[in-house]
């Protein structure tokens, strides 16, 4: 299967080099990054933090698609904290003031000294001796804590970030998938952490980007029900439409096998995907899985649609006349 932009015609080396494998984690493989991040928290919350009375003893991580809440990033795992309401209103005016790595961190600060000691961060310093230890101990915990986590993720960078408001509508998580969100609580706020491809490879013990580890068998969590269980019973026919491309007379009777008719559509650009009578589904970006050509679905929103030119391209979105993919 061949992709050309209508200034770029590529060959058959050349479009295979240059298509993207679509990415994805199943429920089992999910399960176990939620483990390992349990664990972390576990072992973390042993050795800093006592057992209050009603406290929670186990954290209940979630890892999910991204939503949006923690922009993502190819090389780095990007977290964001909110911390508990519970502070004064002094420190409140101080953290909308902050902004950036600062602000982010001074909020898991205060999350960790309110768990731990219960005072104020910005106002804990005297000159006394005893109050200085508190602190301390705080920044002791939380440099603690992001060695752990970057143990888990080695060559990964921790970036942090204000949190997003996702209240509205769902964000994408990129055109060729592969990123998770794990999200748990964390000294009385929310713990964010935005983990892309490789990440979760390199976590699971994967050395490819194709290949998928042997990982032990978990329950399965499936949030989604299964499509087949959904659609059991109903036959449906999807078209995925591309930008097409103009022939004259003379060019279609001098087509011959092997022929490459470039489209205008952009590997980077979502198609449309239709049901049998033209009504839109979604979007779909191109790609292969597992040795085959492959459309990954994705919502509409914020999508461009194929022009009416498309309408003239085939089901299979095949661009090569007579050319077996």
């Amino acid at each position: 299967m061949n992709f050309a932009s209508s200034s770029t015609l590529l060959d058959a080396t050349e479009s295979a080099l240059k298509v993207r494998t679509l990415r994805s984690w199943n429920s089992t493989q999910k399960e176990v990054v939620r483990a390992r991040f349990a664990a972390l928290h576990r072992d973390w919350s042993a050795e800093w933090l006592s057992v209050q009375e009603g406290a929670m003893t186990s954290a209940d991580v979630e890892v999910v698609e991204p939503d949006g809440t923690v922009l993502l990033s190819d090389d780095s795992a990007c977290w964001a904290f909110v911390g508990s309401s519970r502070r004064s209103a002094a420190g409140a005016g101080r953290d909308l003031l902050l902004s950036g790595s600062a602000g982010a961190s001074s909020a898991a600060l205060q999350a960790i000294a309110n768990r731990m000691f219960s005072f104020d961060m910005a106002s804990a310093v005297s000159a006394l001796a005893p109050a200085v230890i508190a602190p301390a101990v705080v920044r002791a915990a939380w440099a603690d804590w992001q060695q752990r986590i970057g143990a888990l993720l080695p060559g990964f960078d921790l970036t942090p970030q204000q949190p997003k408001d996702a209240s509205g509508a769902r964000t994408a998580s990129g055109a060729w998938s592969g990123a998770l969100l794990a999200r748990w609580a964390w000294c009385g706020g929310v713990w964010s952490l935005g983990l892309p491809f490789e990440a979760i490879a390199a976590l699971l013990g994967s050395q490819g980007t194709t290949s998928r580890p042997s990982l032990p068998a978990a329950p399965p969590q499936e949030p989604k029900e299964r499509l087949d269980r959904a659609l059991a019973g109903q036959q449906i026919s999807l078209r995925v439409l591309l930008e097409g491309a103009e022939l004259n007379l003379g060019q279609l009777q001098e087509l011959r096998l092997d022929d490459i008719v470039p489209l205008e559509h952009l590997l980077d650009s979502p198609a449309l995907v239709v049901s049998s009578d033209g009504t839109p589904v979604c979007n779909g970006w191109l790609g292969q899985s597992e040795g085959h050509i492959a459309v990954e679905l994705a919502t509409m929103a914020g999508s461009a649609v194929p022009t009416t030119k498309a309408a003239g391209a085939v089901p299979n979105a095949n661009t090569s006349k007579g050319r077996k993919s």
